[in-house]
């Protein structure tokens, strides 16, 4: 077995391991914000400030971090990477802070404000990590996860007991982040100089090159959005809370799938930058074997797990609506499944047939969503959450495989 592939394969473990700690912490403070205060109150206000700050993490990551570990012939420095991202991260704030202002309770801009703050940490260290991914040392991104995750968790635990104030706990999750991120500096340090640069016809270059997936990330995010939303309209909040509460645990599969493909995006870029298809191929289908395979030991363990521990974590009235984790499983393989060509697509520099493919799947969404919950209910929101990425999926697929027909002829005809 070539070094290559070992470091390929150290860098999957690490990074599994470390993002699936980091998600089960983050997922756990939202039980123990329920636990460990009193009333509903903090609950409610930590799920608004995880809203606003699901508006100001896309726009901050500009999904710059697929374009960056792709960069095989340095087209961008990392200097001008993290330079990038310094700006991204402020347009995000100013974004986000009148989006707070707009539709949150005054009660609940201080959580925000320290929420984001949380965020700002997490979304800086992703363009260290984009330096790591790119030097073969994705064991460090996962270090930092798991340490960040379980760091996050305990000051956050530790603080709302001790106070019961569930703004201290927030400011105390962020505390932690931020000596985390002085180690992923150090830690990316070795590799590249990570002195910002600022070159404003290279950011503008970079802003223009990333917008139609920002823009297809979006659209992405959407169909869940706009599904989930159509419920809540024709069914009631109560049951919408249901279907998500039921639902959240099978993220897990989404989690662990795109953690297994992100360190194959550098060997995807070279092999296409190379022209080696056969490569390119293999790699390919390991990501959807490895999917399939991921979703299937994930179906497995809900079926025999998942009622007792939804009745654990939300009690036994949960039971009765154990029934949505199957058709949860079937969407968030698809959902795992338009992620990770989502990002071939960057890695190809398809950045237009990224978009057209999500924006289409958005389309769907609507037509879809108010048949299948008309027929089936709460399960309706998977079903018609599938359909819709099943036609962005099947959109990409067609633009990936003419772009490597393309490569290929192009491929073939240069002299050698």
């Amino acid at each position: 077995m070539s070094n290559d592939t070992l470091s390929i394969q150290k860098n999957m473990l690490w990074n599994t391991v470390g993002s699936l700690v980091f998600l089960g912490c983050q997922w756990l403070t939202t039980i123990l914000v329920v636990r460990l205060s009193s009333g509903y109150d903090a609950a409610g206000s930590l799920a608004v400030a995880m809203a606003v700050s699901n508006i100001f993490a896309p726009i901050a990551l500009y999904k710059v971090r697929s374009f960056q570990v792709s960069d095989i012939e340095g087209e961008f420095s990392s200097g001008e990477y993290i330079a990038f991202r310094v700006v991204s991260i402020a347009a995000a704030l100013v974004i986000s802070i009148p989006y707070m202002l707009l539709t949150c309770a005054p009660a609940d801009y201080a959580v925000v404000i320290a929420y984001l703050l949380f965020r700002v940490g997490e979304v800086f260290i992703d363009v260290l990590h984009g330096v790591d991914q790119r030097s073969l040392r994705m064991d460090y991104c996962g270090k930092s996860m798991a340490l960040r995750g379980v760091l996050f968790l305990v000051a956050f635990a530790v603080a709302l007991a001790a106070t019961n104030s569930l703004l201290v706990a927030v400011i105390a999750m962020a505390l932690c982040t931020y000596p985390v991120v002085l180690l992923d500096w150090r830690w990316a340090a070795q590799f590249e100089s990570l002195t910002p640069q600022v070159n404003v016809a290279h950011m503008a270059s970079l802003a223009k090159q990333c917008f139609p997936a920002v823009v297809g990330m979006v659209c992405s995010y959407a169909v869940t959005t706009l599904a989930r939303q159509y419920l809540g309209m024709v069914q009631g909040n109560e049951m919408l809370g249901i279907y998500a509460s039921v639902c959240t645990p099978v993220l897990i599969i989404q989690a662990g799938a795109s953690y297994m493909y992100a360190p194959l995006l550098g060997p995807f870029a070279r092999a296409f930058t190379e022209g080696n298809f056969s490569r390119f191929t293999s790699l390919l289908g390991r990501v959807c074997l490895g999917i399939v395979g991921i979703s299937v030991v994930g179906t497995v363990g809900f079926f025999f797990l998942g009622e007792p521990f939804l009745s654990l974590v939300f009690g036994p009235e949960i039971v009765p609506y154990t029934y949505l984790l199957y058709a949860a499983l079937v969407c968030t393989s698809f959902t795992a499944f338009i992620s990770f060509l989502n990002d071939l697509m960057i890695v190809m520099r398809e950045m237009r047939g990224n978009m057209v493919g999500n924006v289409c799947a958005l389309a769907a969404t609507v037509p879809f969503t108010m048949v299948a919950v008309a027929w089936w209910g709460m399960n309706g929101v998977s079903i018609a959450i599938s359909a819709a990425y099943a036609v962005g999926i099947a959109i990409m697929l067609v633009v990936v495989a003419r772009r490597l027909r393309t490569q290929r002829r192009v491929s073939e005809a240069s002299p050698r």
